[in-house]
């Protein structure tokens, strides 16, 4: 049976805080409503309709929120990010070494997909999951449980490497073993206390730490 790492993208293998962040504030200033103050990390990486409650959106008024941010997002801001320095290399050896890599991600795969292809990470990932434009698959739960099933994977062959709080709690709810990557937009505090098992410090250490939590051979 393979071994796989089920992987997120915002925050783990790309830095897209700047894309996201400037679509949500096109849609805020198109809405009449003040762009975005103080820390904002937050909203990199969930899905946008709780992003876009959680910031005062009327519920009226949601779908328009997306569909102004999805079309700052398609007319270029989703290329304005860039992958973490080395993470290619990273991916490239556990391909080496015979790792199962798929992408799992909330962003819709639509877009996802768009952008592995784009910055070259899509020669390196056996299958690629996300949610649709619809909100579907976004409960990274539900994600991740879709993904094991469409590779055929068993919970115990797998680990979800991520950055934030659902990353985490969704690979415990799929009894997979969840390792927290402190480079992104999460911290150690969110994911520790969301259970996650492993900790990444930085993207040169991505393979190893992924091999070591979940070795090839169980000798």
């Amino acid at each position: 049976m393979s071994k796989a790492a089920l992987i997120d993208l915002d925050g783990t293998l790309s830095d897209s805080g700047l894309a996201i962040i400037k679509s949500i504030n096109y849609a805020l200033e198109n809405l009449g409503y003040e762009k975005l103050q103080g820390d904002t990390s937050w909203v990199v990486g969930p899905s946008l309709w709780p992003t876009f409650i959680k910031l005062g959106i009327k519920e009226s008024e949601l779908e328009q929120a997306i569909s102004l941010y999805r079309k700052c997002y398609t007319e270029g801001a989703m290329y304005e990010g860039f992958f973490y320095p080395g993470i290619l290399e990273q991916l490239s050896t556990l391909k080496r070494q015979g790792y199962l890599l798929a992408l799992v991600t909330s962003k819709p795969i639509s877009y996802a997909g768009k952008i592995t292809k784009y910055f070259g990470a899509s020669n390196y990932l056996d299958f690629e999951f996300g949610s649709e434009l619809d909100g579907t698959r976004s409960d990274k739960t539900e994600l991740i449980n879709y993904a094991l099933r469409e590779a055929n994977l068993v919970s115990k062959d797998a680990v979800m490497v991520g950055d934030r709080s659902y990353d985490m709690i969704g690979a415990i709810n799929n009894k997979v073993l969840g390792l927290g990557v402190l480079y992104g937009y999460g911290n150690k505090k969110e994911l520790l206390n969301s259970g996650a098992s492993h900790l990444i410090e930085t993207p040169k250490d991505f393979a190893n730490d992924i091999m070591q939590a979940l070795p090839l051979r169980n000798d």
